[in-house]
């Protein structure tokens, strides 16, 4: 009877501390995007939207960018002259201080970080 409790007990443990080691599920977030012309560059794995490009997220909003580039592998956004910037959630910004890159905005979506 005391090997049934003992035995019983385990599998509930077990069972309920499964929520401590399973992974987190990854929300999929809104995403809107247009452009008037798209080009996937199949060496370097990046998209490439230009002309009034628009984009939509949680955390992110412009509109009438000149290009934008797209690189998955380290999911940055690198936005050329955006109009109505908006950051709406970020859990970092980080200001370069370079002339050269006055009218460019990098954004990463995988730490959710805006570069200026």
């Amino acid at each position: 009877m005391k090997r049934l409790f003992t035995i019983s007990g385990i599998l509930m443990l077990l069972l309920l501390s499964q929520n401590t080691f399973a992974q987190e599920k990854k929300i999929i977030k809104s995403f809107t995007f247009k452009s008037d012309k798209i080009k996937r560059n199949l060496e370097d794995k990046t998209t490439i939207y230009e002309g009034n490009v628009m984009i939509k997220n949680d955390n992110i909003s412009f509109e009438n960018a000149e290009k934008v580039i797209h690189n998955p592998e380290n999911g940055t956004y690198t936005i050329y002259h955006p109009k109505n910037f908006k950051i709406l959630a970020a859990k970092s910004v980080h200001k370069t201080g370079k002339k050269e890159d006055a009218h460019v905005i990098i954004y990463n979506d995988k730490d959710e970080s805006v570069t200026f």
